[in-house]
């Protein structure tokens, strides 16, 4: 070894000199030379030689092994002593330190660079040493937890919590001194629990649960937060399953959150609306939802474990919107609309889709779906079509009464006429009462063309109306 430094510590000045000097000779820097142990701990914290060579023997306010130890244990340092070959008492009280490398005089040069690499060296694997038990000491199964960003736990056989992650601790509101080691069933809320079978009543303990499933999960403040629990086993050395790792995704049955401000506001903006409404990320995950939207997924069987995967892996989706063109929005950036109908003639639901890309930077990170459920207006607008036909008809039917009823008024016209120009047939009684009569049956044909026109009139405002309001929806 050469380059390293050694702080010399010995009141014996020519002594101390004299190993300057060797190991100068061999390649060693000089950290410094003290002659009191006091200042040979300031010099060790200050300069953090490589080695410190201790002349036993030194004078000092503090006992020399004293001033050793507390090199070793707050610098880290390595000690390597200077002894007298009689002092058999003494080097059992320095073995006791950190079992030092020990020089006894007098020595040769050799033997004294001898010493200081095996000192140096014997320090350098010990001090790996400890660094490899120090990472074999950190839990790896910990570390994994902590990267998992949602709140989880680990459980052993007997069902007690081993782990658990800062997500778990805020959660809960309960620290790790409060949950390690406590059973994990005994979060679980279980009010109204009590189930049947065949009429015969069962408890919590006779209950079978299988996860995933949505779960009561105690608070320490009383509460309850509806959480679904996500399975797992966790795999240590060979095929041993001795522990289960226990996720927990947050449900409120509307939109899931983190719990920052903004999250909350957004969650009481999106249920507040009348409007079925979810959010996709480029993964094609649903990233937030609300409650209308959620009650729309289980009328067409979509659950809500299935909502925590990307849509592609959700085959009823397809009935909401297919992924290609999901795809085809991340990439144009296109705002678009479309309606979609479903069921059957007898009974259909008439839906109104509004997608909403979030661009930033130019490029698509979020899509927003607005649903609207247009059943009530497609069923209006198709009863008014209906209505309008069959009044075009009825118009039509009455077109051609009035037709006919022109035709009538013609020939009743020519019988007045008739009988005015002929003055002999005045004079006949019947002629003069069919006269008679044609002239009222006339005057009755006057106020049904004026009816007519009123009618007429009243259908053309009916018409505009309707083609206004179609028009404009």
């Amino acid at each position: 070894m050469t380059g390293e430094k050694i702080l010399i510590v010995n009141d014996v000045v020519s002594e101390a000199i004299a190993i300057r000097q060797i190991l100068r000779k061999n390649k060693f820097n000089i950290a410094g030379l003290v002659i009191d142990i006091v200042d040979a701990i300031q010099e060790a914290g200050a300069d953090k030689p490589d080695l410190v060579l201790m002349k036993i023997g030194i004078s000092g306010s503090m006992g020399v092994i004293d001033a050793a130890s507390k090199i070793i244990s707050t610098y880290n340092l390595p000690v390597m002593f200077i002894v007298g070959d009689n002092d058999v008492e003494l080097v059992n009280l320095i073995k006791k330190i950190n079992n030092p490398v020990i020089l006894f005089q007098p020595f040769k040069e050799a033997d004294l660079i001898k010493s200081i690499n095996s000192a140096i060296t014997r320090h350098i694997a010990e001090t790996k040493l400890l660094e490899e038990k120090a990472m074999a000491n950190i839990d790896p199964i910990q570390t994994k937890l902590a990267s998992i960003q949602a709140p989880a736990i680990t459980i052993n056989k007997r069902g007690a919590i081993t782990r658990m992650n800062k997500e778990m601790e805020l959660l809960t509101k309960y620290t790790k001194t409060e949950l390690i080691g406590r059973k994990f069933l005994s979060l679980i809320d279980t009010t109204d629990r009590i189930e049947y079978i065949k009429g015969h009543e069962i408890d919590e303990e006779d209950n079978v649960e299988i996860w995933p499933d949505k779960v009561g999960l105690k608070i320490a403040d009383g509460s309850t937060a509806n959480v679904l629990i996500i399975s797992g086993f966790i795999k240590t050395y060979g095929d041993n399953l001795d522990e289960q790792l226990l996720i927990f995704k947050k449900m409120t049955g509307e939109v899931e959150f983190a719990t920052r401000g903004m999250d909350i506001i957004f969650s009481k903006v999106l249920n507040s609306l009348d409007d079925m409404i979810f959010v996709l990320n480029r993964d094609l995950e649903i990233t937030h939802y609300n409650s209308k939207f959620f009650v729309f997924a289980k009328r067409l069987g979509i659950t809500e474990y299935q909502l925590t995967h990307p849509i592609y892996e959700i085959s009823k989706f397809s009935k909401i919107g297919a992924v290609n063109m999901y795809e085809e929005l991340f990439r144009t950036n296109a705002e678009t609309t479309q309606m979609r109908r479903y069921g059957s003639d007898k009974e259909s639901l008439y839906m109104y889709f509004h997608f909403i890309p979030l661009v930033t930077n130019g490029i698509t990170t979020q899509i927003v779906t607005i649903m609207r459920d247009i059943t009530e207006t497609e069923d209006l607008r198709q009863k008014s079509r209906d209505i309008s036909e069959e009044f075009m008809q009825n118009r039509a039917l009455l077109k051609k009464i009035q037709t006919n009823i022109s035709d009538l008024r013609s020939s009743m016209y020519e019988v007045v006429k008739f009988v005015e120009k002929c003055p002999a047939t005045a004079r006949n009684p019947t002629v003069l009462q069919i006269a008679k009569l044609t002239k009222k049956v006339e005057h009755k044909l006057l106020a049904f063309d004026i009816l007519w026109s009123k009618y007429e009139t009243q259908l053309n405002m009916v018409q505009m109306n309707a083609k206004y309001k179609f028009d404009k929806k």
